[in-house]
């Protein structure tokens, strides 16, 4: 009978990644730091850091990581509300841990509405035409630039004191929605409206900056905004 020491059989149970070496991988190779990939998926890279955002339909960011050897160490599949999974690998490409995140938090209701959809009607992008308040003109929605868009400015903090409550940071406003101003903004005596400034503000300039502070519990929220004049 054919015998196998238990260190051998351990390493034959093991997962080895799919993933091809970063230097020998043609998706990467002889490519500029920022390109759109054959799958569409819009790519950022830089010395074995490796960020893909994806196509509107699931707005995820894929990100990975590589050795000096160029063997993948750990990817990453965030939405934009959380890290969906995540898989880390050793030197040898075998994995050594995996995480895959419980689906309630993609489940958040704000105001009645799935966390993407509110924050579309407030008027911050629009998943049909690709307009994002962060660029003047749409982005092409047949790329990951959409995505990249969306994860470059919106910005999802968790309250460690807390973990029933979410700050979200938008920032990088080019243009300021409409629907924006007439919802949260005052009415002048010709009946337009305007987003008031708070007393440590100028009375012009600035780039506005919002932050959400959501009950993930109840699917309330508070919001407030300045304007600030420095680069983010």
């Amino acid at each position: 009978m054919k015998r196998y020491s238990k260190k051998k059989d351990c390493m034959e149970q093991k997962e080895k990644t799919t993933e091809l070496n970063y230097f020998e991988n043609p998706r990467y190779q002889n490519k500029p730091s920022h390109f759109i990939a054959e799958d569409s998926n819009y790519v950022s890279m830089s010395d074995r850091f490796v960020d893909e955002y994806t196509l509107p339909n699931k707005l995820y960011r894929i990100q990975k990581i590589y050795y000096y050897n160029g063997s993948l160490w750990r990817k990453r599949i965030y939405s934009l509300l959380t890290i969906i999974s995540e898989e880390a690998y050793d030197e040898e490409g075998y994995l050594i841990n995996r995480i895959k995140e419980e689906p309630k938090l993609e489940n958040i209701q704000i105001d009645g509405m799935d966390y993407i959809s509110f924050f579309e009607k407030e008027g911050w992008f629009d998943r049909s035409t690709g307009q994002t308040a962060f660029r003047e003109d749409p982005c092409p929605l047949n790329t990951g630039e959409f995505t990249q868009d969306l994860f470059e400015y919106i910005n999802f903090w968790y309250n460690e004191d807390d973990p029933t409550m979410i700050s979200v940071t938008i920032r990088g406003v080019k243009r300021i929605p409409q629907v924006f101003i007439n919802k949260y903004g005052k009415t002048r005596e010709d009946g337009s409206k305007y987003l008031e400034r708070s007393k440590n503000t100028e009375p012009e300039g600035g780039v506005l900056r919002v932050v959400y502070i959501i009950d993930i519990q109840t699917g309330t929220y508070k919001v407030k905004w300045d304007f600030v004049f420095y680069i983010e």
